[in-house]
């Protein structure tokens, strides 16, 4: 047990689920019940101090949950136990997944090793090492005039739309990355790409980078793969938005704020 610990509480894990002790009011596992899951347990690991120290570990996928426990989604953990909870949880739902992913060697197949005090593993035969991943993902604002572009992706829930995202491919910059999506989903050219701001996104372990940009040319044109219809909405014509979890609505909730200073 470390100082850093909060009040004893840990993040524990079961199929990509947090167990809770209580939803209303909202509690964690807390270390009177430690013997109820610590043998039990996968994969584990603590916390940094910067993320509240909270020491974390996989529940094995085939065991009951123990009495009196409950399982929320990280999403949900948001509105439970706010945004400090949502990013320590996000993180040690990361190392998890790396660590389970890591055993073994993709080089040769060999057991991997903790390594590079435990922020690594290595191999012990080829001496491959391999770090905890992390895929950037850029995520834009694109305007024209008054108006903001908004989509629907084939994913989203039925009459929801967000501001569009893609992931960053190697050997191009963030700002290449931008224009390059926006072109392939919608088909128009952008410009005056700037930065706005960035979250870590632990679905399952992206940067998500934001940017605002402003519509050079070019009609809309859904790629019909991801995007199924896109749009120019004004603050007037708003479709469903996505919660304010994410940093895709601070994109449009800063966009909003912008347009009532033009009223």
């Amino acid at each position: 047990m470390t100082e850093s610990r909060p009040r004893g509480e840990w993040l524990i894990f079961q199929n990509d689920l947090l167990l809770v002790k209580s939803r209303d009011p909202f509690r964690l596992p807390p270390a009177a019940d430690e013997p109820l899951f610590k043998d039990r347990l996968g994969v584990t690991g603590v916390l940094a101090p910067a993320r509240g120290g909270y020491p974390w570990g996989e529940y094995h996928s085939d065991r009951e949950i123990p009495e009196n426990y409950e399982t929320v989604g990280l999403r949900e953990l948001w509105l439970l136990g706010g945004e400090k909870l949502f990013q320590s949880a996000g993180t040690a739902f990361q190392m998890m997944d790396w660590k389970r992913n890591s055993r073994f060697c993709p080089r040769c197949g060999a057991p991997m090793s903790p390594a590079d005090n435990n922020r690594a593993y290595a191999c012990p035969d080829c001496e491959y090492i391999t770090y905890p991943i992390l895929s950037p993902a850029v995520i834009m604002a694109v305007t024209k005039d008054d108006k903001l572009l908004l989509a629907r992706n084939t994913r989203f829930p039925k009459g929801r739309f967000s501001v569009l995202a893609g992931f960053v491919e190697p050997g191009e910059s963030l700002e290449e990355a931008v224009a390059r999506e926006i072109y392939e989903e919608v088909n128009i050219k952008i410009k005056n790409i700037k930065y706005f701001g960035s979250q870590p996104w632990p679905f399952p372990h992206s940067l998500m980078l934001g940017f605002t940009a402003e519509w050079a040319e070019g009609e809309l044109v859904p790629d019909g793969e991801e995007i199924e219809e896109a749009r120019w909405f004004t603050p007037e014509t708003m479709p469903e938005i996505p919660q304010s979890i994410s940093i895709s609505r601070r994109l449009i909730d800063n966009w909003l704020e912008g347009q009532k200073g033009k009223g």
